[in-house]
């Protein structure tokens, strides 16, 4: 529903300021009939199935155009084959990997609820599990909403974007749900960044109030709602203020003189590696926060990460977590991601351009062939052993 409402609510305030995609919409729409036609264009708009559930969240102006167009249910043999490879890729993910890291995930964050002490190697295998069941389970969606358009001859909007690739938290959000950041940005932040800005400069504050009002609040406001959109929680409180916060910061550190006089003193490379280090272990403490049933239970788990119980017996066997993190983890940033392995087809609209930072050994390209048919088979095959159990996608429950 949330993803719904959002979807709407970006149609009406196109359609209040008069854009120019609303406007020719309703051209021509003075007779019933025409009326009637048009609802029916609008309630395609809203309700096309395969962004239904969890986004992306369209605009008119890109989706109206492509229904209009030829290629609109035309159902290309191209077309109908990236959508298959695309569909294959991401009920793998969800299917294969995020359903089956889900069970280490639910037996660490339950027992971090019922205050149990654990070892830090397990309290660190929970944490990181969760990441990786989030990142899959959802970039296993996005991938899945890309194929199902792709097969109706439409192109949405890119909405994941390998965000553990990213370099800091100002670039994770260029990655991660990537339309509803443009919209709460577009809604929310930018609005309450001009309005502060406006007053800073009417009332010549000086530079620090003008930094607090014009960008440090709109970011703690805008992350606020973003984390209390999945949920009333004090979890999610305390996760937008983490958030808030570590963008904020990052903001400030990104515009310091130091800090631009360090780029030109280090190698892209090392710097590369230090903020992405930072980045990893930041996002894992704030994913945590979000997972757990309460704050509580969070801090628990911080203490128990960071060797609060030492000696305490092993929770559970560790060879398969492990084995699954090691594979999890070797192809979020070993493999191309599934937009860049159809690049040649232009799979999806670019939300944001982002780097990839991937190896270039390992940037595969995706043909129609009957290699890449094979490979999306195994895909398929391997998923349908596991499909019969049917977990629900994490963000369907936001």
């Amino acid at each position: 529903i949330s993803f719904y409402t959002f979807h709407q609510a970006a149609f009406l305030a196109d359609a209040y300021v008069r854009e120019k995609s609303v406007v020719e919409f309703f051209e021509g729409t003075r007779s019933l009939r025409s009326g009637f036609w048009a609802f029916c264009r609008y309630g395609a708009f809203v309700s096309f199935f395969p962004q239904l559930i969890i986004g992306p969240i369209t605009y008119l102006h890109e989706f109206h155009p492509q229904v209009k167009s030829r290629k609109f249910i035309s159902f290309d043999p191209l077309d109908i084959a990236v959508g298959l490879a695309f569909i294959s890729i991401g009920m793998f993910k969800k299917v294969v990997i995020a359903d089956n890291i889900a069970p280490t995930v639910d037996l660490v964050f339950g027992a971090a609820g019922a205050g149990a002490v654990m070892d830090p190697a397990h309290a660190w295998i929970g944490a990181l599990s969760y990441m990786a069941q989030l990142y899959f389970d959802f970039s296993g969606y996005s991938d899945m909403a890309l194929g199902l358009a792709r097969m109706f001859g439409l192109r949405y909007p890119l909405n994941f974007y390998s965000p553990f690739k990213a370099n800091g938290i100002l670039d994770y959000y260029r990655r991660w749900n990537m339309t509803l950041t443009r919209v709460i940005a577009r809604f929310l932040f930018t609005p309450l960044s001009i309005a502060g800005t406006r007053y800073c400069a009417v009332h010549r504050l000086s530079p620090l109030p003008t930094q607090v009002l014009s960008l440090w609040l709109p970011l703690l406001i805008n992350f606020q709602v973003l984390s209390l959109w999945h949920g009333a929680a004090w979890t999610f409180v305390a996760f937008g203020l983490m958030q808030g916060v570590w963008s904020a910061a990052e903001a400030q550190i990104r515009g310091s003189k130091k800090y631009k006089r360090m780029c030109k003193s280090t190698s892209p490379f090392f710097r590369l590696l230090v903020e992405r280090a930072i980045f990893f272990m930041l996002i894992c403490l704030s994913l945590a926060m979000f997972r757990s049933e309460s704050v509580g239970a969070a801090f628990h788990l911080y203490a128990q990460m960071f060797g609060a119980s030492l000696d305490a017996p092993s929770a559970f066997e560790m060879r398969e977590p492990v084995l699954m993190l090691f594979c999890a983890f070797s192809i979020i940033y070993l493999m191309p991601n599934a937009v860049e392995l159809m690049r040649r087809y232009r799979p999806a609209m670019m939300t944001y351009e982002n780097e990839s930072y991937g190896f270039a050994f390992l940037r595969s390209i995706w043909r129609p062939s009957w290699g890449w048919a094979a490979f999306a088979a195994i895909l398929t095959i391997s998923s349908l052993h596991y499909v019969s159990r049917q977990p629900p996608f994490l963000y369907q429950g936001f």
